[in-house]
This record gives C-alpha cells, structure tokens and sequence, in this order.
C-alpha cells in the first residue's frame, strides 16, 4: 500500500510542476484564439493596440487595421505569434506616420 500511495503522489507532484509550464488558458476555437491574441495585444501595447483587430482560422491568425510605422507592426505580429495555439501569424496592418518632415 506503501508503495501505491507514492506512486500517487510522485505523479501528483509531476502533474503539479508540469502545470506551471502550460498556458492558463488555451483557445479551443477560433472566436477564443482570436480574444486572446486581442487581449496580449492589449495587454502588451496599451494604446498602440486600439486600431488592431485580430481574425483567427485553424491556428493562423490575421492582424488587421492600422499602426504607427514598422516597428509596431512587427511588435504586434511577433507578441501575436507568442501567443498559445498560434501557428502562423499574418498581417494586413497598415502603417501611417505623424511626422510633419516633408
């Protein structure tokens, strides 16, 4: 009996620490996956996120609308890319400047 009752409790344990490395949430459809690469966007860029939308089909996901240059699109498409059950992350993102340096 012994014996059992630590069987029990090494794969307790074992299933306890794997847990911390699995994702809290993972989406289980489309509508989920792309809430949840909405809201790292949210979470990650703040403000810079408000002209994105997200479409998700099959674990690739599309970002669409609009960001401040280059660099916050990459931002978007690589925080996008991170997120669990992603498998390809596509951009129709558009970019635009406020720079008056004509």
């Amino acid at each position: 009996m012994t014996r059992s009752i630590t069987r029990i409790a090494a794969t307790a344990l074992l299933a306890l620490s794997a847990g911390a490395f699995l994702p809290a949430h993972a989406a289980t459809n489309d509508a989920d996956l792309a809430g949840s690469v909405q809201s790292a966007l949210n979470t990650t860029l703040g403000s810079d996120a408000k002209d994105l939308t997200v479409t998700a089909h099959n674990g690739s996901i599309t970002l669409h609308g609009w960001a401040q240059g280059p660099q916050e699109e990459a931002k978007a498409r690589f925080v996008a890319s991170k997120v669990s059950g992603v498998a390809n992350a596509y951009s129709t993102v558009r970019t635009f400047s406020t720079d008056t340096n004509d």
